[in-house]
């Protein structure tokens, strides 16, 4: 019985930290115009350089950091607006019509017309604009989250740590971005278990991780600590995890096309950024730890233990543990 309350407690902490976003997004950037005011009232060389900084910043505004609102706004006018918009326009605006359009001009001959009519425009469509807008957004998307969540620690916790060595950082990097793809795909594996309504749920279980690792992972890299650590972390404190990636998961798992899932993603992802940056997890004292990243930590080490060996044999690689345990369950801020 406390097992239950136990996970219920962390599940629900974390399902109301990952909508907190919501409205704390807008606590950021005036936070940042208060403080120019309180520092104006020290002293008169203070008001001067402020006065010479605002000139600067007039003057060259392309040079001035991105607020965490503005680069909001972006992600919601290029996903939101642009991508998701045009395919909403698309399927049940230019399609109708054209159809019904087909069928006031040719009648009975519009039904046949429109078999080959309506995949081959879709195809079009799809080729000319869909996946280069898609693919674009992806791409813009990386840089935007990073600008969002490095903009948030900062205003929040100081100066970013990071990964002091650069070999190291892009060691973690790799590794991440391996683990975090053969995760998605051992997710989509569970959902074609012959088990009805069982697979579904491992699955989501899958996702909700995964999500919640996307979201933390900016304020954890930022911090300094490595992905074993930040495995290691979500697995040991898994129902506050599972609480915190539900409701994105819940969004973007249901959907008609692949498409429409990443355009809500990436539309809604920005708020779950501010989310962790701002969130305390609950740590789960029951000591019962949800190892599933240790089958894809292992296989992206033997692939990558392979790859190294082919181009140097003589040097060792780095190697991750497979079983994922930390010398401490908690992460402070």
């Amino acid at each position: 019985m406390d097992f239950v309350k136990t996970v219920l407690h962390g599940f629900g902490h974390g399902l109301v930290n990952s909508l907190a976003g919501f409205y704390l997004i807008f606590s950021y950037d005036a936070e940042v115009q208060e403080k120019p005011r309180s520092a104006l009232q020290e002293t008169n060389l203070a008001k001067r350089r402020a006065a010479q900084q605002a000139e600067k910043k007039q003057k060259q505004p392309n040079q001035e950091d991105p607020r965490v609102t503005h680069r909001v706004f972006q992600c919601c006018v290029l996903n939101g607006i642009v991508f998701g918009f045009s395919l909403f326009l698309f399927n049940y605006g230019f399609q109708p019509v054209l159809k019904y359009c087909l069928s006031f001009f040719m009648g009975e001959r519009a039904g046949t017309i429109w078999v080959y009519v309506q995949p081959t425009m879709s195809y079009i469509f799809e080729l000319i604009w869909v996946i280069p807008l898609f693919l674009l957004s992806k791409v813009i998307n990386v840089f935007w989250f990073q600008d969002i969540a490095d903009s948030a620690y900062r205003q929040r916790q100081g100066r970013p740590q990071g990964i002091s060595n650069f070999s190291k950082y892009l060691s973690d990097m790799f590794i991440s971005i391996v683990i975090e793809f053969f995760f998605l795909i051992q997710a989509s594996l569970m959902r074609m278990l012959p088990l009805m309504g069982i697979n579904i749920m491992i699955s989501c279980v899958h996702l909700c991780l995964l999500n919640s690792l996307y979201a933390f992972e900016y304020r954890w890299y930022n911090m300094g600590f490595e992905l074993y650590k930040r495995l290691s972390f979500i697995e040991e404190n898994w129902p506050y995890f599972l609480g915190f990636g539900m409701p994105l998961t819940f969004i973007t798992m249901y959907t008609p096309s692949q498409y429409v899932s990443g355009c809500l993603f990436a539309v809604l992802f920005p708020v779950f950024i501010i989310s962790a940056n701002e969130a305390d997890p609950v740590v789960n004292p029951t000591g019962c730890s949800l190892q599933l990243f240790s089958m894809v930590v292992w296989l992206s080490n033997k692939i990558i233990q392979s790859l190294v060996t082919k181009s140097t044999p003589q040097t060792p690689s780095k190697n991750y543990p497979t079983h994922l345990h930390s010398s401490s369950n908690r992460i402070s801020r």
